[in-house]
């Protein structure tokens, strides 16, 4: 089906998503302190910083191709809240170029969605709908969505808009639709969330971002990026009205989880 759009983004990038110090200041270098912003600019490098700076970005986003294999049928709709440049969306779409797919993605920021949408342009399988919107706004646009997905999105909201945000795409799931959610987490024991700290410092400098810009992120997120332990995103999603809530995938404070919008799919 060819691909159709509403209104308004990611070319495929080298796995590794390595930052050289010889290429320049890394991104994050450009904003002061609780400063971060999703700016043109972000938007332009965002494939390569997010791999860099996410450990086992491109792993997490297999997981998720993956489970669309019983998540998301012939003819389903996916639901991509925070879809930035459509990475996710592209990699379920050439996982499964025999189904016929549909998808919705929503980002506030329109220079993401033009790069999705340039992205996603090949995909004759999909059908798209690129919708500028804030996620916690109603799901009016889409219904009975057979998977919803919210990837590093809600961490930078508060835990009260994190669960609107989830109970209105709830209220657009279908009976047996499910919910996949990657976040940021904080352990709540200060030994474990030393190692964390550390790990992920470790992680992004073996993978070639230098010091200084590991910290400049760090300082640029303050107030921005809100991390919760894993106890709290799980009583977000629950009391959002999914249920049967499962931790598919965690390394030190990154968490991928997984629910679904009914206990027995009826």
């Amino acid at each position: 089906m060819p691909n159709t759009t509403a209104s308004t983004a990611d070319t495929t990038t080298p796995a590794s998503g390595a930052v050289r110090e010889e290429d320049g200041p890394d991104i994050a270098e450009r904003f002061p302190r609780g400063g971060w912003q999703f700016t043109p600019e972000v938007t332009a490098v965002f494939p390569e910083h997010v791999r860099a700076s996410v450990p086992f970005y491109d792993a997490i986003q297999d997981l998720v191709a993956e489970a669309a294999d019983w998540l998301l049928p012939d003819d389903g709709l996916v639901v991509d809240l925070g879809a930035s440049t459509g990475t996710t969306v592209h990699r379920i779409a050439t996982r499964h170029p025999e189904r016929t797919l549909h998808a919705v993605l929503i980002d506030s920021e329109i220079t993401m969605l033009t790069r999705a949408e340039e992205l996603l342009s090949g995909a004759s399988n999909l059908s798209a709908l690129y919708d500028v919107s804030d996620v916690r706004e109603p799901a009016v646009k889409y219904a009975r969505a057979d998977l919803t997905l919210a990837l590093f999105t809600l961490q930078f909201l508060p835990v009260r808009d994190r669960v609107k945000a989830l109970a209105n795409a709830r209220a657009g799931a279908a009976a047996t639709g499910a919910l996949i959610v990657a976040e940021k987490v904080r352990p709540p024991d200060s030994r474990w969330a030393e190692i964390a700290g550390d790990a992920s410092h470790d992680w992004k400098e073996q993978h070639g971002i230098p010091d200084s810009a590991i910290r400049a992120k760090a300082r640029a997120l303050r107030g921005v990026l809100q991390p919760y332990p894993e106890a709290t995103l799980l009583q977000a999603v629950q009391e959002a009205g999914w249920c049967c809530p499962e931790v598919l995938f965690r390394w030190h404070s990154w968490c991928v989880l997984g629910a679904f919008a009914t206990p027995t799919g009826m």
